[in-house]
């Protein structure tokens, strides 16, 4: 009879683990549908500022501020400095970039983790040094945008360590994973968080965001 018991759980556990299978697949694509709508929001808001502000005199000199991808050759090769009459056009780009940034660290921070959040504000702090030395007359248009499309590259390289990071945190788990026993707790969807992490790097590379 236990001979009998013991077939009949073998011949379940498959099926089982198929409807597992699903249920963690239909959690994950919930997750990433509703991080995804978040991320285009933060997207939608952030444009919506830099496009209501104004930016008269430093518009067309700071590529991030004309909705650029990547800075123009004149754009990289400005030579002039920030004149008095732009200093406040300067300050107005110092709260677009910090409303723009705490919104990725906060929708980010909100389905990942503080520590990813965290990595926002330090790109933050660059940006706005950046701004500091462009405002203070240390540098020239010019070397300020060449200097984001170094930081943009930066943080793109950072993110990725996310994809280093978890995917062998995965296959580890896979393999030392043990068969489960009966009866089974449902699945965690906060102890699954690393879940969400594998779907960072692909939706930031997949979305048509303004990562400033």
């Amino acid at each position: 009879m236990k001979n009998l018991k013991a077939i009949l759980v073998l011949i379940s556990l498959p099926i089982f683990l198929m409807g597992c299978t699903h249920n963690i697949a239909q959690q994950q694509d919930s997750q990433k549908t509703a991080f995804k709508q978040a991320l285009e929001e933060n997207t939608l808001q952030c444009r919506k500022s830099i496009e209501m502000s104004k930016l008269s005199n430093t518009r067309s000199k700071i590529f991030w501020a004309s909705r650029l991808s990547e800075p123009t050759t004149a754009m990289q090769s400005d030579e002039n400095f920030v004149q008095e009459k732009e200093k406040s056009e300067i300050e107005k780009l110092h709260q677009l970039v910090e409303f723009c940034q705490n919104m990725y660290s906060k929708t980010i921070t909100s389905f990942i983790s503080t520590e990813h959040g965290e990595r926002f504000k330090d790109h933050l702090n660059s940006k706005q040094s950046n701004l500091n030395d462009l405002n203070n007359g240390m540098i020239s248009y010019g070397t300020y945008n060449r200097k984001e499309v170094e930081l943009r590259q930066q943080l793109m390289k950072d993110l990725q360590f996310l994809d280093e990071k978890y995917h062998p945190q995965v296959r580890r788990q896979s393999a030392s994973a043990p068969i489960p026993s009966f009866p089974l707790k449902p699945f965690s969807l906060g102890k699954s968080a690393f879940l969400m992490q594998l779907l960072f790097v692909e939706l930031l590379s997949s979305l048509p965001m303004l990562i400033l």
